[in-house]
């Protein structure tokens, strides 16, 4: 499917599942009338995929976005956060904000040794000895420009090495466009010739990690060029590389010996489908080594086969398997 199939596909999923599943269970007739206003005229949506606030909380005040077998606790570390779209996170059933809690979470807290196996299977071989640590939205810093992991495990390697996975989890989403003038425009283009040229933040990790294939990181004068659409910071390309360009910057600082960035997203959605090959002819060989992607669809047999501890482990995977698996 196209991206814009894939998102009314999905959404048409989540509806169905928001009212006949009981893990949300919430009546088709109760749903978020956003108010719009465009060119001085107002106009009300009707938007099905997202919960009155009213309803994203069950009895016991978990939020039903979860999955109830882990609701208490995945709320708690929620309410912990300091983040500014909790409000999206637990209403909008599109959005991949939550997505992670109801995947990465169950490994965090009951079953750290099988997601060294799970990770291992991702990584290909038996190279992760035991994970240290799994955090959910975890911003290292090194870029200085608020780009975070939607999911972070840190492991020591069987020779006693410390090394990462920085994981961006998608949904319905594809590129967003860049906006002329904001910091991330101006960082990563001139501001007189509106060319491309990367500021330092990005610019040192980009050339030192070796990661990068020279064409697709140097300075490009013309925007309209096949080297401009083509370039990291080119649309298509720009969030995947700045995750992985994190991780580039965390073993130049020394924090990690090695990092491998993984996006984790639906087979449907046709966007992600179509930029693998695309982003990855931009790699040099050390640069593909430290990248990855698995579909839902691949990462879910391998919840169920090696994240034995987690309780009722087959019954969360199921719960994956039809809120977020679209037919």
């Amino acid at each position: 499917m196209t991206n814009k199939e894939f998102k009314e596909a999905a959404r048409l999923h989540q509806v169905d599942f928001k009212v006949n599943n009981q893990e949300i269970g919430v009546p088709a007739d109760r749903f978020l009338v956003r108010r719009l206003v465009r060119n001085g005229k107002e106009y009300l949506i009707d938007v099905p995929s997202s919960l009155l606030w009213k309803d994203c909380k069950d009895e016991n005040g978990g939020y039903r976005i979860f999955y109830s077998g882990f609701r208490k606790e995945i709320t708690e570390a929620v309410n912990a956060t300091e983040s500014s779209s909790k409000g999206q996170m637990v209403t909008n059933l599109l959005r991949s904000e939550h997505i992670p809690y109801n995947l990465f979470f169950p490994m965090k807290q009951f079953d750290k040794e099988g997601a060294v196996k799970v990770f291992n299977d991702i990584l290909g071989g038996d190279r992760i000895k035991n994970i240290e640590k799994i955090e959910i939205e975890h911003n290292p810093g090194g870029l200085n420009d608020g780009t975070a992991f939607d999911t972070y495990v840190e492991y020591v390697t069987h020779d006693n090495k410390k090394g990462g996975i920085g994981i961006e989890v998608k949904y319905t989403e594809k590129e967003y466009p860049i906006k002329r003038g904001s910091k991330e425009w101006n960082e990563t283009h001139d501001h007189v010739t509106s060319g491309i040229h990367l500021a330092e933040n990005y610019r040192e990790p980009s050339f030192k990690s070796r990661w990068f294939k020279l064409q697709f990181i140097e300075d490009v004068a013309d925007l309209e060029s096949d080297a401009a659409r083509e370039h990291v910071v080119a649309n298509p390309y720009r969030q995947i590389w700045r995750n992985h360009l994190l991780g580039a910057k965390m073993v130049l600082d020394g924090v990690l010996s090695e990092f491998t960035s993984l996006t984790v997203y639906p087979e449907g959605n046709g966007h992600f489908n179509d930029i693998w090959e695309k982003y990855e002819r931009k790699l040099t060989p050390e640069g593909l080594e430290s990248f990855r992607h698995i579909t839902y669809e691949e990462l879910f047999p391998l919840l169920r086969k090696h994240l034995l501890r987690v309780p009722c482990h087959n019954e969360w995977v199921d719960y994956l398997e039809s809120r977020y698996l679209v037919k």
